[in-house]
């Protein structure tokens, strides 16, 4: 038999003695266990969320290409143009937000129901910025798509989670995120030439079709993946998960309050002894909502606050924030540059073919590669993984995130050729995606207390911190120039990335000082 190694708290042992990886959390005997679900079965949840993701992170996202024709429209309505920018802005901020009310719905009521209503939101937003009248009332819709796509934030990745093991996880996230990025950019590389061809109107109809599309798709293929899973011993520690998804290793004082819990609990039915649900209980629209609605709600924000007492999610917040917020902020700004290059209005949303390169650039960096660096660190630990090993891969999207923002600058007001915003702005999304997937799984592993909402808190909260960031660089490109602005951003983005330096020391010794409170907890 092989035993697994004591492992310090918080952090994981992937690689057992023999070397082979463990596979966690471990499955139950219950048939109805997602980790247990059959391929076409974990396919359909996984499609879902990919669809679902991509749609509303492009209706939201992809108006970058054709705000000059809403600066046209609006202009006559007496709109200024820094106020058409919150077309594209303020979503972005209420994405945040969404995160933190779709959650709870989904934690209170299951997953699928509260992926079923975000979708059939964001269904009904969408027809409605299409026969929008004026402004206002296409802001508001935007604003109420931005709410419904909160759930790509945090729902959809937890219910992925649900269904994968840890050591999945990695390229699970990084398809999940990189796809986002590729089919986003390709859907938009089309809007532009669809704006001056059939009218901005279309934009919005096009999408009417594609979400209808994924609605029917979550419907007959989105199953519920919320489970409530039993801490279960392995070799002498605990395996535990909690209601976010995250799987913990316990040993010590943690470890034993689980095992007496588990002792005291004996009247529930034995998981080889339920049956398998038939497909149409599988699509049965809505849950058993948890005992204690409103608890439940406000512990899960509780906790989602109380994870920035940790400077590793700190950190990746900061970090996630300032990389998005660089990356919307550019593409507010793009349309306006290539066409001082001479770009006709109806080509600028080719330069999203920076995107689809990105995409896959960021997923081969941290998704594959990254696997490996993290098995290869945790073979050379003895097994064992730390969350502060995903800091070491940050190294090259940091570099990559200033330099890409120094091009765009000094680029982007003339004088020189077309390809260096366009390079920049390519360069800049292999960086965003690649960050975004390391920032976001460091989030999971820096706080062992609560990851759930640690990670939670993270995706959600960036879009948020970003809002400012994209905000404010348009009026600063207007007071100062492209490269004041854009050099002002890599600087804050170059200090934000060289804080890991403190936080891979710290958080290690943060960790283990929560690590002994906890402990004297536990033995009063």
């Amino acid at each position: 038999m092989t035993l697994l190694k004591p492992v310090k708290q918080g952090d994981a042992l992937l690689v057992d003695a023999a070397g082979d990886i463990q596979r966690l959390p471990l499955p139950s005997q219950d048939p109805n266990d997602p980790l247990n679900f059959t391929v076409w079965e974990k396919t359909g949840v996984m499609v879902s969320c990919c669809w679902f993701s991509i749609m509303s992170l492009s209706i939201v996202g992809g108006l970058g290409a054709i705000l000059t024709t809403f600066f046209e429209i609006y202009g006559a309505e007496g709109i200024s143009n820094s106020q058409v920018v919150w077309l594209s802005t303020f979503p972005s901020l209420f994405v945040g937000i969404g995160n933190y009310l779709v959650l709870p719905l989904g934690l209170v009521y299951g997953r699928r129901p509260a992926a079923l209503v975000s979708i059939a939101v964001l269904f009904a937003a969408t027809i409605g910025c299409a026969v929008s009248q004026n402004f206002h009332q296409h802001l508001g819709l935007r604003i109420l798509q931005g709410l419904a796509t909160g759930a790509t934030e945090s729902l959809l990745p937890l219910m992925l989670s649900e269904i994968t093991f840890v050591h999945q996880r990695g390229l699970i996230f990084g398809v999940y995120w990189a796809t986002q990025n590729v089919v986003t950019s390709c859907l938009n590389l089309a809007t532009s030439y669809e704006t001056a061809a059939l009218g901005w109107r279309w934009f919005y109809w096009v999408y009417v079709i594609a979400v209808g599309a994924g609605l029917v798709i979550v419907v007959f293929g989105c199953f519920e993946t919320r489970y409530q899973r039993r801490a279960q011993f392995l070799n002498g520690q605990v395996v535990v998960t909690d209601q976010f998804g995250v799987t913990q290793v316990l040993s010590g004082p943690q470890a034993e309050e689980y095992r007496r819990e588990l002792e005291a609990d004996d009247g529930s039915t034995p998981d080889e002894a339920r049956e398998k649900h038939t497909y149409w209980q599988m699509l049965q629209p809505w849950g058993t909502p948890v005992k204690n609605t409103w608890t439940t709600v406000l512990m899960a924000w509780f906790h989602m606050f109380e994870a920035f007492t940790s400077p590793g999610i700190l950190y990746a917040t900061l970090l996630a924030s300032a990389v998005l917020g660089s990356s919307v902020g550019v593409s507010l700004t793009y349309d306006t540059v290539l066409q001082s290059y001479g770009w006709p209005a109806r080509s600028v949303g080719l330069i999203n073919l920076g995107g689809v390169f990105g995409g896959f650039g960021g997923m081969l960096y941290a998704g594959v590669f990254g696997i490996w660096f993290i098995l290869r660190m945790a073979k050379r630990s003895g097994g064992v993984h730390t969350p502060e090993h995903r800091l070491v891969l940050l190294i090259f999207p940091g570099i990559l995130t200033v330099a890409s923002l120094l091009l765009y600058g000094f680029t982007a007001s003339g004088g020189s050729t077309w390809g260096g915003p366009y390079m920049g702005w390519t360069i800049l999304q292999v960086a965003f995606v690649s960050v975004l997937i390391q920032s976001t799984s460091f989030a999971a592993e820096a706080w062992e207390k609560n990851p759930g909402p640690a990670l939670a808190a993270v995706v959600g909260t960036k879009n948020i911190v970003s809002f400012g960031v994209s905000y404010g660089l348009s009026p600063m490109v207007a007071r100062y120039s492209y490269p004041t602005a854009m050099g002002i951003l890599a600087g804050i983005c170059g200090a934000i990335f060289l804080l890991g330096i403190p936080v891979y020391s710290f958080n290690p010794a943060w960790r283990r000082y929560r690590q002994r409170r906890e402990s004297k907890k536990a033995m009063l």
